[in-house]
Formats: C-alpha cells, sequence, structure tokens
C-alpha cells in the first residue's frame, strides 16, 4: 500500500485536537502528519512532474493575496495572519502528494482505505451519539449534534457527505447519511442536495428516502418530534432578508477589526444584541445578520488599500460563518474575485460524476454560510479528489450517468496507464 495514501487516511482520522497554543490556532496531530507526509514527497525521486493546473495556479495567487495582506496589516493581526495563510498551503499540499500516489495505487486500494475510514467514523458517530466517548475539539456546547473527530459539526457533515459519496454503498451510504442528519447542519444538507440533485436524481431520491427512514428511527431518542430539532429552526429566504436590511441600516461603520473582536465577536456580548433582530427562531442567522454588515461595511467602508486586499487573514476572528464575507474582509475585492475564478476553474475541470465536482458543489453551497474553506479535514479532501480527477483516476469517477441538467464539455486528458497484468494480450 502506498504510503502516501496510508498517511492521508491517518490525517483524516486524527482528532483535531490542540497540541500546542499558537497564535490564536494551534498545532494538531494532523499537522505532525502533514509535515511527515510533505518531507516525503519533497525528498523521494517523484515519478512525475509536479502539476499546475490552472485552478492551481489561482489558488496559489489567492494565497500570495492572503500573504500580501497579513503582511500589510502586520500591524494589527501580527504572526497569526501568516499562519492563517501558510495552513491554505498545508492543506494544499495533499493535492501534490495524492496525485504523485494514484500513480501507484489501485481503485479497489483507494476504496478499501476510504471505506474503512468511513467504517471508523461511523463507530466513532455511534459511540459518541450513544454518549459512550466524550467530544473532541471546540464544538462541545450542543450535546445533541455530533462532531467526531473535528472542531465542529458543519466540518464534521462536509467530511462525511464526500466520503459518503466516494465510496458509495447500499450497506454504508445511508448510515453515513444518518450522521450528516445528526451533525444538524442545514447548509451542508442543502449543498449534498443540491449536488446530488444535478449529478445523481434517481440515487439522490433513494438515499433520500432510506436515510430519512433510518434518520427518524434511529435518531428518535435525540429528536422526539422534529419540531423541537435545530433543523425545523431555520428563518425563511425572506425574513433572512429582512434581517440583514434591518441590521445593514444600523450597524457602524468599524475602522479597527480589534474592536469587532473584542465587542461583537462573542454570542453573550451585549454590544451585539443591540443590533440583532427581535423576530426570528434562527438565532444563529441573526447573529450573521449582524456580523456580516459589519464586515462588509469595515471593508468597503474605509481605505482604497482596505477595499482592495482587506484586513489580513484572521483580522476578524476564527470564524464569520461565510467564507465569502471571510474572505472579503480579510483579502478584500482582490482576494474574493480570485477565490470565484478558484472555485469556477475548479467546476470546470471537473467532470460532473466525479467526487471532486461533488465535494465543488458542495462546499460552495457550505461556504455561503460555513468558513468551510479554511477547514483541516474539508480543504485536504478537496485537494485529494482534485488530484485524482486531475489525473483521470478510475477512483475518481463512482458513477457514469448523463447529468439532469445537462452536460458541459471537459477538456480531455489521458487516463492513467492500465496496470501490466499476465497472460495474452488481446489483439
Amino acid at each position: 500500500m502506498n504510503i502516501f495514501v496510508i498517511l492521508f487516511a491517518l490525517y483524516i482520522l486524527a482528532p483535531k485536537i490542540d497540541l500546542i497554543a499558537l497564535f490564536g490556532s494551534g498545532i494538531r496531530l494532523e499537522d505532525f502528519i502533514s509535515l511527515v507526509a510533505a518531507a516525503l514527497y519533497f525528498i523521494q525521486k517523484r515519478r512525475h512532474p509536479i502539476p499546475f493546473p490552472k485552478f492551481v495556479r489561482l489558488y496559489l495567487l489567492f494565497v500570495g493575496v492572503s500573504y500580501l495582506s497579513a503582511a500589510y496589516n502586520y500591524g494589527d493581526t501580527g504572526f497569526a495572519g501568516f499562519l492563517f495563510a501558510t495552513r491554505l498551503l498545508q492543506y494544499m499540499i495533499w493535492f501534490f502528494i495524492m496525485y504523485e500516489a494514484c500513480f501507484s495505487v489501485s481503485r479497489i486500494n483507494l476504496r478499501r482505505i476510504i471505506m474503512g475510514v468511513s467504517v471508523v467514523f461511523l463507530l466513532w458517530g455511534g459511540l459518541e451519539y450513544f454518549g459512550l466517548i466524550g467530544r473532541v475539539g471546540k464544538f462541545t456546547g450542543a450535546a445533541e449534534r455530533l462532531t467526531i473527530n473535528t472542531s465542529g459539526p458543519f466540518e464534521t457533515s462536509v467530511m462525511l457527505a464526500i466520503l459518503a459519496y466516494a465510496v458509495p454503498s447500499l450497506l454504508l451510504t445511508p448510515f453515513m447519511a444518518v450522521l450528516v442528519f445528526l451533525t444538524q447542519a442545514r447548509i451542508t444538507l442543502l449543498g449534498v442536495v443540491v449536488s446530488l440533485a444535478a449529478a445523481r436524481p434517481v440515487r439522490a431520491a433513494l438515499i433520500g428516502i432510506v436515510g430519512g427512514t433510518l434518520f427518524f428511527t434511529v435518531a428518535q431518542p435525540v429528536f422526539s418530534a422534529f419540531e423541537e430539532s435545530r433543523l425545523a429552526r431555520s428563518d425563511s429566504p425572506l425574513e433572512m432578508a429582512e434581517s440583514l436590511e434591518s441590521a445593514w441600516d444600523r450597524v457602524p461603520v468599524i475602522h479597527d477589526p480589534a474592536v469587532f473582536r473584542h465587542r461583537f465577536l462573542s454570542g453573550n456580548s451585549a454590544d451585539l444584541f443591540q443590533f440583532v433582530a427581535a423576530s426570528g427562531d434562527d438565532l444563529s442567522f441573526r447573529y450573521r445578520a449582524v456580523r456580516w454588515p459589519m464586515v462588509i461595511k469595515a471593508t468597503l467602508f474605509n481605505s482604497v488599500t482596505h477595499v482592495a486586499i482587506g484586513w489580513g487573514p484572521s483580522a476578524w476572528g476564527p470564524a464569520i460563518d461565510s467564507y465569502y464575507v471571510r474572505t472579503l474582509g480579510e483579502t478584500g475585492l482582490i482576494g474574493l474575485g480570485l477565490l470565484g475564478l478558484w472555485l469556477f476553474a475548479c467546476y470546470r475541470e471537473t467532470r460532473i460524476h466525479s467526487t471532486a465536482n461533488f465535494a465543488v458543489v458542495t462546499m460552495i453551497v457550505v461556504g455561503f454560510f460555513i468558513d468551510i474553506f479554511t477547514s483541516s479535514k474539508a480543504m485536504p479532501l478537496l485537494w485529494a479528489f482534485l488530484a485524482l480527477e486531475f489525473a483521470r483516476h478510475p477512483f475518481s469517477m463512482p458513477f457514469a450517468r448523463r447529468p439532469v441538467f445537462g452536460s458541459r464539455a471537459i477538456r480531455r486528458r489521458p487516463m492513467l496507464p492500465a496496470p501490466v497484468t499476465s497472460g495474452m494480450r488481446r489483439g
């Protein structure tokens, strides 16, 4: 078995626990695994040249703007800005590592590894659900939401959704869908529905029926009535728009992100509550409806430099609950534009039924409400499957059917060479 694939599996499985506190982030076990994998990648003799497709070049430009903004705003963000930007490169390194690895590992072996990881998460999620093991990471306040080995349910839900899509199985996928439901990450469920409806309408319906049936039976002890769960406490799009419009007119223009971090980042802040809408069932969105306009106005209504390159990575705290608002606030209009070009390139360069395409579409949707593109689990998974897709590895395509929304032209690249087998050849 390829050492890089084993290290990648260990990276995904590693619990997200800070071993050493560092500039508001922390050094984790997964960081050491990344370091070992990167060292082996650069030390050993590579069999193939380092790939630089368009989406890789665009992302490197985006990271470059992040470093530029970190340098310009060093007085406010300090070294944390450089650390947050470096995290993006750390996750990206798995693209190059998995691209090199995929030439020497078969589809069957990759499927076994990913299925093994999924089974571990099923067991882990079950033990956590029944209270037999404790939670890891920073998200410990909501006892009814699964987090498994990550710092939050949103990250967990995207990770599980990608893994379930990569290794479809009638015995495994419905139970993975149950775990996604148990995270109660509403935006992830929407992202999965959008991706599956576009690429696999029939399978999406079947998974929805089976997974929904299991959810309402297995999860009944936790959700005695669906109306009492977080999944039912969502504002309508009209209510969300009204909350944003109301907050936009009332929130002040901030000229220092430190004021935002100290006064408006805490959910218990009295400064925050004075702008929170009184109506609505979704308190988490009402927080967003206040914070998003603050970050947007602070970026667009300040100096030209801040409009262009933002206030620096980490300037607005560890999470804004919208990666697009976060990108605007941290890297300005230039960074947001490059992010959009990168996502478009990723979508265009991936085939409709590939795992990479599913991951891209799901994360694009999730990114509206979650900082998913900073996730230390979801991002390496995305880069790994982008590498498999770029190499046209057989494992990158778990399905192959005509999409319900039509098809598009994809630039053809040769698939990996077939393994040499003994016996007679056709001819």
